[in-house]
């Protein structure tokens, strides 16, 4: 499909534009401020996007991207800064007192240039476009219009990823719903297949615009071997993305205060069944920690 600069881009534009701006609760501000203390002048900006955003007031812990000018200064050496070149990003936590409350909030870092290249089709996973492409505040960026120009990209991206493999679309609301479920394929993630629905059905105007605009660029429905051809891009970056999500569990135990924890906590909230961590886990992560995701797989824990 062809996305250029026409009415209808404009229109994605200005949905992507008005979300961009959508006010943070005031416990934004604090983890912020928090965070450019954190980073110093690495500080780039922060997405704000997940559950809690839906929220009055933010319960559970809050989900950031935060983006940096320089991966070294600001995660504080050369090894945490190759391991988000390697395989970004990196996942920390971070918890600040607002109002004599306790506000939690788990932060990816990546840096600028990682960003705007993972809004592209130059990456081949769906993990970030997918990601930027849904509703999401952008907070106290300093080049606010590129960073938006990005989001718009991950949409038409999403776009053109999405539409080969899922053949004749004519509605906004069933292309979001099945692109975003053939993305959470390509992850390990504890949510059903109702998730799409819930989040599309959260934002409907948003969706709604920006999936018109996608449509009405989308052109003509592709041919017999282009439909084939996404079949086999899909099903590799399915299964690319299944051991992607591995090696980022496991790199986010040691960059996740309480990671562990964290992962079963998620896990037992979407799937609504304990999740015990065995002592060796927590010990020895690295070693012990494939057979109990083994076991949860086959449990049906994620998929």
């Amino acid at each position: 499909m062809s996305m250029t600069r026409t009415a209808d881009h404009e229109r994605i534009r200005a949905a992507v534009q008005a979300e961009s701006l959508r006010p943070a609760q005031p416990q934004l501000e604090t983890l912020v401020d928090a965070l450019r203390e954190r980073f110093g002048d690495a500080f780039a900006g922060a997405l704000y996007y997940g559950s809690c955003r839906r929220q009055a007031i933010p319960e559970g812990i809050i989900d950031l991207h935060v983006l940096v000018t320089d991966l070294r200064r600001a995660l504080g050496g050369p090894v945490p800064a190759s391991l988000c070149r390697l395989l970004p990003p990196n996942v920390y936590y971070l918890e600040v007192e607002h109002a004599g409350t306790a506000v939690r909030c788990k932060y990816a870092v990546l840096a600028l240039d990682q960003f705007h290249r993972a809004c592209t089709p130059a990456a081949y996973h769906s993990y970030f476009w997918a990601r930027y492409a849904q509703p999401l505040t952008v907070l106290a960026a300093a080049e606010h219009e590129r960073v938006v120009d990005s989001l718009v990209s991950a949409v038409e991206t999403l776009a053109r990823r999405s539409l080969p493999r899922l053949g004749p679309v004519t509605s906004w609301r069933r292309w979001w719903v099945e692109a975003l479920r053939l993305c959470y394929q390509a992850e390990l993630r504890p949510e059903d297949r109702s998730r799409a629905v819930t989040l599309v059905d959260a934002f409907p105007a948003y969706f709604q615009r920006t999936g018109e605009a996608v449509l009405a660029l989308g052109g003509a429905p592709p041919s017999r071997l282009a439909a084939s051809v996404a079949r086999l891009d899909w099903a590799a970056r399915i299964a690319l993305g299944k051991l992607l999500s591995l090696l980022r569990l496991v790199k986010g135990l040691y960059t996740f205060d309480g990671g562990i924890d964290y992962v079963a906590w998620k896990l037992e909230r979407h799937t609504g069944r304990p999740v015990a961590i065995p002592e060796r886990v927590r010990r020895r992560p690295l070693l012990f920690i494939w057979p109990l995701l083994w076991r949860l797989w086959r449990q049906g824990a994620f998929r």
